[in-house]
């Protein structure tokens, strides 16, 4: 196993770092308002570690002085934003809100919420439909990743087919109201919620005076500063094989290294339901109501913006391989590596030279890697 640190992409668990980090230190008050003093960077960082947001959260922090203050925080803004934006069974959210709602009346919500919700709007619409929120409806309906998941009728599956229109997202800024025009439209932050809230993170951490660290939500890497154990500050982040049974010490498929400072994972097999031979993905073909078929297994979008990347990271994958090589090539701000079902990758053409494939039954067709 490799020495240095990296982190997995692709798996559906939390991503593992490999080296072991230490506990947070307590930071005192004169550190913490010191921010503006040169960093005092470690090797082994302190580490935080908790399931939050319907995943498992880890931050660590390479400065020292830093530590559990700082986690804290974090702890705190995870919780109050999963207040806001997770779909609970109990209607407690605020998205919650706006979806019983749906068809009724608009909804007042926070600043925070409401600027999620731009950007669930946002990317839906620059990415011509195929980052959708209101597929809700549809993931309710097949319950895909959860114990009671099954195939629909097709009655059913039909009916939820005009409820899933990004047209019908009505957004009153003057107002900070969100309503969707039909009832039964549920909106949702999946696909774009662990980049947003990723970001958060980071913006907060920043504030507090942190210049090295790095936010990992479940398969979503977010990075402050330059890594550490590498003269050029790149990242070396390991992408898991995305298949069928993946544990976290399912082999790598390779080592992707990058200045920039997002990464993340969309998954074909992230939650699935297999129903004989057949399996359905989690993710949805809008036009259909049923799982979309794709020539994929991952896509890892690598940017500098967590939660633009995140949306298209989903984007992509529903792209295809072809759509979403055209789409990421003509983008200068972000990479991306994809691998298919076939066991190839192919890696858009701003990163070349830096991917190394470990697991030689896959092949690099597209890209340069190291042999």
């Amino acid at each position: 196993m490799r020495k240095k640190l990296w982190w997995r992409l692709g798996a559906i668990f939390l991503l593992v770092p490999a080296l072991l980090a230490s506990s947070g230190c307590k930071q005192s008050a004169k550190q913490a308002k010191a921010p503006e003093k040169k960093a005092e960077l470690m090797k082994t960082p302190y580490k935080n570690e908790e399931f939050a947001t319907g995943t498992y959260v880890e931050i660590l922090i390479y400065d020292k002085g830093h530590g559990e203050e700082d986690f804290e925080v974090a702890r705190k803004q995870l919780k109050e934003l999963a207040a806001k934006f997770e779909i609970y069974e109990q209607g407690e959210s605020e998205l919650d809100k706006v979806n019983a709602q749906a068809g009724i009346a608009p909804v007042k919500v926070s600043k925070i919420t409401f600027e999620l919700v731009k950007a669930l709007d946002k990317y839906a619409k620059t990415s011509d439909g195929y980052y959708n929120p209101t597929v809700g409806v549809m993931t309710h309906l097949w319950h895909i990743g959860f114990s009671d998941a099954q195939i629909p009728s097709e009655e059913l599956i039909k009916a939820t087919l005009d409820k899933v229109n990004i047209d019908d997202i009505v957004l009153d800024t003057k107002n900070q109201t969100v309503f969707l025009k039909k009832k039964g439209m549920v909106i949702e932050a999946d696909g774009i919620g662990k980049g947003f809230i990723g970001e958060q993170l980071l913006k907060t951490l920043k504030a507090r005076g942190v210049t090295t660290a790095v936010v990992n939500l479940g398969g979503h890497a977010y990075t402050i500063g330059k890594n550490p154990d590498r003269k050029d500050g790149a990242w070396e982040v390991g992408i898991a094989n995305p298949t069928l049974g993946e544990t976290q010490d399912s082999p790598l498929v390779g080592v992707l290294t990058s200045q920039h400072t997002s990464f993340n994972t969309t998954n074909y097999y992230g939650r699935y339901l297999k129903v004989g031979d057949k399996v359905y993905s989690h993710l949805f073909d809008t036009k259909t109501g049923y799982p979309i078929e794709s020539d994929l297994l991952s896509v890892t979008m690598v940017g500098d913006t967590p939660y633009h990347d995140d949306a298209y990271s989903n984007a992509l994958f529903n792209m295809g391989l072809e759509k979403g090589m055209k789409f990421v090539n003509k983008h200068d701000e972000f990479d991306a590596v994809f691998v298919t079902k076939d066991k190839k990758v192919y890696i858009s053409e701003h990163i070349p030279g830096e991917f190394e494939l470990l697991d030689k039954t896959f092949k690099v067709v597209k890209g340069v890697a190291k042999e």
